[in-house]
Order: C-alpha cells, then structure tokens, then sequence
C-alpha cells in the first residue's frame, strides 16, 4: 500500500473565501459540518492550467463536480461534499471525517513544545496495518487541521480519469524499510552536501529577495525561492525523495531571514 499526503500542482487554479467568517474559514480537524453547513462563494485568483481539482489559498481540499461525481461512491463513507458557489464552476469543498489511529510511534520524529506538548512530526511513518484496504481518504487526529491523506486507490481513480492538479510526490510506502530509509537519508544528506559544495556568492536574505524580484531562483540549503508568471513568490522545500514541495508563504519563517543565499538555475528545478 501507498499513502501520499494530498498536495497541488503548482499549475492548478486558485481559489480564495468571499466570506473569512464563513465556516468554510473554520478548522476541519475531521468532525461533521454537514448539517450546519450552508453554501458560501469562493473566487478564481488564478485561472492557470488545471481545474479539476483547484486549489483554496486557506487550505481545504477542493473538487469540481465531474470529479465529485466519479469519487462519491468511493470516499461517501470518508468525507463530506459540501456545495459552494463560483461565478463559472459547480464546486465541493472536501471535509474529510475519516480519522485513523494509524501512526507508527516507534519509526516517527516527533517534535515537542518545552511543555511537552506535541508540535508536529519531524518524520511521519505510518502503521499500515491500521489502514484498512478499502481506505481512500482519511486524516490522522495529531495533524487533522491541516493535512489530509490519500491512498493508491485514490490515485489509481485520478489516475484512470486523468484528472489534472494533484502531486503525488509526497509518498509513505508500505515496502519502505528502515533499511530503504537510512539508504534515503544518505542520498539526501548527498544531496544537500553538492549543493553546499556548488554555491557561489552569497547573499543576505533582503538581497537575494531583491534578486528574486529580477527573475532569479535563489537557494539556501534544502530551501529555494522564486517567482511564479504572476509574479507570486514561491518557497520550495528539498524533499526525502529529492523532489521540491512548494508553497505560496502566508509569511517568511524567521529562520530563513537568517540564512545566506546564492543564485541557482531555475532549469534545474
């Protein structure tokens, strides 16, 4: 079995809420809000490439009615489909209640506040065997906010349908053994030791801004940074499987202002 955390394609359409006290703007951590649920309007920010599945800027999964049609009978049992309302496209915000105890504690980073309280997940690895086969959409209780899952078989259906605007490069692999992952770790490790060796001239975060804005893709460490056609910046992080995830930043984390930059070929992403 796979997993893959459900990620967009940075060519999907965007989407933002015309109604920020909506429950649409509330948390989904996996409870029920069909019955407290009335439709609410999103806009288009960008149109760009692929629709099937757009993308809403505060997170929540998204799906046009042709896809809701081929999924519903599959995911009914896993998630509500509740209606919104565009200007162009019939719409379904995805509200996934299907909450599995199915982390394996033992392989998993976890960070921790000073209090000890859970933070987050340095490293997620799950515990197969409590994901039932029948499985396609579920969330885990530690993360429910703000990540969902998606399993083989609901990629096999995006797959067969060729619905366009999901990356599936963030994967969790049954098969995948504490050997396969040390072996994972060193190619990383690898990685970010050329890109250490390769560097040029390094700037300061403001400059290596100010260069973002000229057009150039600056790269610190497992971190890069670029502007998309609309002129939107862009952070993208180094995955275990040395492909990049990026995001549109709501804000710069600290940590990155403090960090040197230098210029690197944009082909090469």
């Amino acid at each position: 079995m796979k997993v893959y955390e459900l990620k967009y394609n940075d060519s999907c359409m965007d989407l933002n809420t015309m109604d920020w006290d909506h429950e649409l703007g509330s948390d989904f951590n996996g409870n029920s809000k069909g019955k407290i649920w009335t439709p609410t309007k999103v806009k288009t920010l960008y149109k760009k490439k692929y629709s099937d599945f757009p993308r809403l800027i505060i997170g929540k999964p998204i799906m046009k009615k042709n896809v809701k049609e081929v999924f519903e009978d599959h995911i009914s049992k896993e998630v509500e489909l509740l209606p919104l309302i565009h200007d162009e496209l019939e719409l379904y915000v995805v509200n996934v209640t299907n909450i599995l105890e199915c982390v394996d504690w033992n392989r998993s980073d976890v960070r921790s506040y000073s209090d000890g309280d859970f933070a987050g997940f340095n490293k997620l690895v799950f515990d197969f065997s409590k994901i039932p086969n029948n499985t396609y959409m579920f969330k885990i209780k530690e993360t429910a906010t703000v990540e969902v899952f998606v399993t083989d078989l609901f990629k096999e259906v995006v797959d067969e349908h060729k619905f366009k605007g999901l990356n599936f490069s963030v994967v969790y692999d049954s098969d995948f053994t504490e050997e396969k992952e040390e072996e994972q770790q060193q190619l990383y490790d690898a990685v970010l030791e050329e890109i250490e060796r390769n560097k040029g001239q390094e700037y300061t975060y403001d400059a290596a801004r100010e260069l973002v804005d000229q057009g150039e893709t600056m790269s610190s460490g497992p971190w890069k940074m670029r502007l998309d056609d609309q002129r939107q910046l862009w952070l993208g992080q180094l995955l275990k499987d040395l492909s990049y995830q990026w995001l549109m930043p709501a804000y710069i984390p600290p940590v990155l202002l403090l960090k040197s930059w230098h210029v690197v070929d944009r082909i090469k992403e």
